[in-house]
């Protein structure tokens, strides 16, 4: 029983380095975790990034015996999770051009009741192959989130404009975003593409995101 509960706390500690790097937690998130115990503020990070949960009596249990599956499923909610996209659109006219090429669906680590991050890349190719002669044109993109249409920055650059009768132009622009995402909730993310002047026609976009989500204290 005794090398049992000792597993237990070497699993808790080899946990607690995967968020290492953050502050200590600053509150009890266990009535029975002694405050004095060297184990204390690993199992309250551990708590906040969704990657521990106490029982249904919101009692951590720290002394009970820990199964190779309750280990698995710990171990497994620690590690980074990657969701990508890559896809082809058009851009429609109206109010400047626009379109969205590339989502992602993101299911964050941990439990529910945790914090964690999502780290968003990806990149955007835009080309008219028709009338560019309104062209150079101005091109902004960026990552969004689809529950609230929070955006991520940014990013520009020009679709250039070409000599008459070659009606092609082309640009590629990368689009990044980190935002926080509570555990163990899902979350849609999309790349939105717009053209802010100029008419150009024929306009597809191609997109690749890739999502990367990470639990933190």
């Amino acid at each position: 029983m005794m090398r049992r509960s000792t597993g237990r706390w070497l699993l808790l500690i080899l946990l607690a380095a995967i968020v290492m790097a953050a502050p200590a937690a600053a509150t009890d998130r266990f009535e029975d975790v002694d405050a004095t115990s060297v184990h204390h503020d690993a199992v309250n990070q551990l708590s906040d990034a969704g990657i521990i949960a106490g029982g249904a009596d919101g009692r951590f249990c720290p002394r009970d015996a820990l199964s190779r599956e309750q280990m698995a499923s710990l171990l497994a909610r620690g590690l980074p999770r990657t969701t990508s996209d890559s896809s082809v659109a058009s851009l429609t006219g109206g109010n400047g051009m626009s379109g969205v090429p590339a989502s992602v669906t993101v299911e964050a680590s941990g439990v529910a009741g945790g914090s964690g991050s999502v780290t968003l890349q990806g990149s955007v190719s835009v080309l008219a192959t028709g009338n560019v002669s309104s062209c150079p044109c101005e091109v902004e993109a960026f990552i969004y989130r689809d529950s609230d249409d929070v955006q991520g920055p940014s990013t520009w650059s020009q679709l250039p404009d070409r000599a008459s009768g070659e009606g092609r132009a082309a640009t590629a622009l990368p689009v990044s975003w980190t935002a926080s995402i509570p555990s163990g909730t899902t979350e849609t993310y999309r790349i939105a593409v717009f053209i802010n002047d100029g008419n150009p026609s024929g306009v597809t976009t191609e997109a690749t995101l890739t999502a990367i989500t990470t639990p933190l204290p």
